[in-house]
């Protein structure tokens, strides 16, 4: 018998059906979806919504893009629907860190996003204020104060769950060179992911997961997937792969079937693919790309029902916050999740 979702997906009515003793219940919900989103009050729902966090589905993950390009209700932790599994913040994030309490209550998970050309900085670096013992950068260098630095601010300090390495052409340099890329992820390794060190835990007591976001589909060269995935795999809790078809990428595909080579090139069970959610329209109406938005949101429906063919991680958007925009608020998210989740 087909039923309505336990985990409500948008503003509404709960109803549970319960086919034993042929009865149903109705109550008030919300979904993190406005200004009031919250846990819902209704014990049944928390824990039925927790359950399912820790079951085996496929996931759905997006960024919350805080670059003051969209309404501030869009990046708040409070909005995210609560069928979402994990929120990246990126150029930014929602300060109030009641917000990220009350996401985390939900079992969604919450991570940073870091450009290592930006932020990172090699052991005896200028930059390095734990040390005295300067050194010049070199092939050897090593990145682990910076990686520890990274898990004292967000994991201890913030209590959020994990981070984002965006591995690009464009987002190494400085202190970071592409060609030092093992020697960074390594040392994130260390703090980050299935293979952190002793003790290296989030609050919760779990290791904190490691995701390696990435836009590069070729095996050679100081950031192809041979060089720094392959080897150490076992490092990464998911793979992020920016499968845009519009906007600003990299990638050259534009249907489905172009996505079959990553099914090799990174393991499925890690793999998640993104649409490019810049894509998306503005409160305006405009967009950035005439017909970005309905381009972008057919190709997440689209990778949605990939990704359950195929049996990978699940999918996400990038700027997934600017799915606020659509009517009902972050429907184009819902509807992926319900296309990998049917049962929801």
């Amino acid at each position: 018998m087909k039923t309505r979702p336990f985990i409500q997906l948008y503003k509404g009515v709960f109803i549970l059906f319960i086919s034993i003793i042929a009865f149903s219940s109705c109550k008030k919900i919300t979904d993190g979806a406005g200004t009031s989103g919250g846990t819902p009050s209704d014990a049944d729902y928390l824990k039925n919504l927790l359950a399912y966090k820790k079951s085996a589905h496929q996931l759905f993950l997006g960024y919350l893009v805080n670059d003051g390009n969209d309404p501030a209700a869009a990046s708040s932790m409070l909005n995210v629907p609560d069928s979402v599994d994990i929120v990246v913040a990126f150029a930014g994030w929602d300060k109030d860190a009641s917000h990220w309490t009350t996401l985390q209550a939900k079992g969604t998970k919450i991570l940073t996003c870091t450009f290592p050309g930006n932020d990172a900085y090699y052991d005896g670096s200028a930059k390095d204020t734990t040390t005295t013992q300067k050194t010049a950068l070199s092939a050897n260098s090593t990145y682990d104060h910076w990686a520890k630095a990274m898990h004292d601010k967000f994991i201890k300090g913030m209590g959020w769950d994990g981070i984002d390495v965006d591995i690009e052409t464009g987002t190494f340099g400085g202190d970071a060179p592409a060609s030092n890329a093992k020697a960074v992820l390594t040392s994130v390794a260390k703090y980050f992911g299935p293979n952190a060190q002793a003790g290296n835990l989030t609050k919760a007591g779990v290791k904190p997961i490691f995701i390696y976001d990435t836009d590069v589909d070729v095996a050679g060269g100081s950031l192809g997937y041979n060089t720094i995935y392959t080897p150490f795999k076992s490092n990464y809790t998911y793979v992020n792969f920016q499968s845009y078809v519009g906007g600003s990428r990299r990638w050259s595909g534009s249907k489905t079937s172009d996505l079959t080579p990553l099914l090799t090139a990174f393991d499925k069970t890690k793999l998640i693919v993104l649409t490019n959610g810049d894509e998306f329209k503005y409160p305006n109406g405009t967009e950035d790309t005439p017909g970005g938005d309905a381009k972008a949101t057919k190709w997440l429906l689209d990778i949605a029902s990939w990704a359950k063919t195929n049996g990978t991680a699940g999918v996400g958007a990038y700027r997934m916050s600017r799915d606020y925009n659509h009517t009902p608020v972050f429907s184009s998210t819902r509807q992926a999740i319900q296309i990998m989740n049917p049962h929801l």
